[in-house]
C-alpha cells in the first residue's frame, strides 16, 4: 500500500471521494466530480491514469464486469488505511515506539493530567 503522504493532491481527493461515497464510481462519474469540485477540465485519460496509479498502490480495486464502464472502489476503509500508515510511520520513524512518537508530538514537553487520563483510557 502506498504511503498517504506520498500521494499527490489529486490522488488524495480521489480517495476521499471514494471513501466518502462508499459505492463504486465509473471513470466518468469520478471525472465529472473532480472537474466540478476542483474547477478543472481534465480528460478521462488523465483521471484514468490517476486511478491506475491508485490501483497499483493497492488502494483502489476495479470491477471489470462491465466492458464499457469499469467501476472503481476503495480496497480498504479510510480508517484501515490511516491505521496502516501510522503503524508504518511509528516503525520507520520512531523505532516502533509509541513513547517516542508521543515525545516527538509534544516537542519533549510533559503531558497534562488530562492528556494522560485520555491516553490511559485508550490503553
Amino acid at each position: 500500500m502506498k504511503d498517504y503522504y506520498s500521494l499527490s493532491d489529486t490522488e488524495k481527493k480521489i480517495m476521499e471521494l471514494l471513501w466518502q461515497l462508499e459505492e463504486p464510481l465509473s471513470l466518468r462519474e469520478t471525472m465529472d466530480y473532480l472537474n466540478e469540485k476542483l474547477n478543472k477540465n481534465w480528460k478521462q485519460q488523465t483521471i484514468g491514469t490517476y486511478l491506475s496509479h491508485l490501483e497499483k498502490a493497492g488502494l483502489v480495486r476495479i470491477d471489470k464486469r462491465f466492458a464499457r464502464s469499469y467501476l472503481y472502489f476503495p480496497s480498504c476503509t479510510k480508517e484501515e488505511y490511516m491505521q496502516e500508515h501510522i503503524k508504518k510511520l511509528v516503525a520507520e520513524s520512531f523505532d516502533n515506539s509509541i513513547a517516542n512518537l508521543v515525545c516527538a508530538f509534544t516537542g519533549g514537553k510533559k503531558l497534562t493530567g488530562k492528556d494522560l487520563e485520555d491516553l490511559q483510557k485508550l490503553i
